[in-house]
């Protein structure tokens, strides 16, 4: 448990700082923003309560608007997406938790097959930027380029989750 604390608050603080101090400084092609911090919120472990949940979103969030000096827009963003995490590990009762090695209460592909992962990662990372660009515009006047800007922001997004959980796949238990 004390393991999975660690790794958990040491990827929440590299993403967050990564996002805050590298990422919002690079314009990319379209008005798409590459967003990885979302990462720390959907990969804490099952057994993580809601409340922690929420709270995690709203400091991960909370972050990212002080480094890049925004008003509350992240913040309210990744609380959203902490509260969708929550209503779906709440309906999803396909993970499994019993095992005793601090890794194994993770939302990966491993635990959850890739169809349940993918699924997972998708719609809430989709919700994360829809909230995200929906607050920024304030309006429902540009909806389909608002539109545009979620679907395409959240499938950089999405890459960067499956890269994330490719390349740092923690080692198999090893008894």
């Amino acid at each position: 448990m004390q393991t999975s604390f660690w790794k958990n608050l040491t990827r929440f603080v590299f993403l967050i700082l990564l996002q805050g101090l590298v990422l919002e400084h690079i314009d990319l092609p379209a008005n798409l923003h590459c967003m990885v911090y979302p990462v720390a919120i959907l990969l804490l472990p099952f057994q993580t309560s809601a409340s922690v949940v929420l709270l995690a979103g709203f400091l991960a969030g909370l972050c990212v608007d002080l480094i890049c000096q925004v008003p509350g827009l992240n913040a309210a963003s990744a609380t959203f997406m902490a509260f969708v995490r929550v209503v779906y590990m709440r309906l999803d009762n396909r993970h499994d938790t019993g095992r005793d090695n601090d890794l194994s209460g993770t939302p990966l592909p491993g635990q959850m097959g890739w169809g349940g992962f993918v699924g997972y990662a998708l719609w809430t990372v989709f919700l994360f930027h829809l909230a995200y660009f929906f607050l920024d515009a304030s309006s429902f006047k540009n909806i389909f380029y608002t539109l545009y800007l979620s679907i395409g922001s959240s499938l950089l997004c999405f890459v960067c989750v499956l890269l994330a959980v490719t390349l740092f796949k923690p080692k198999a238990n090893t008894r």
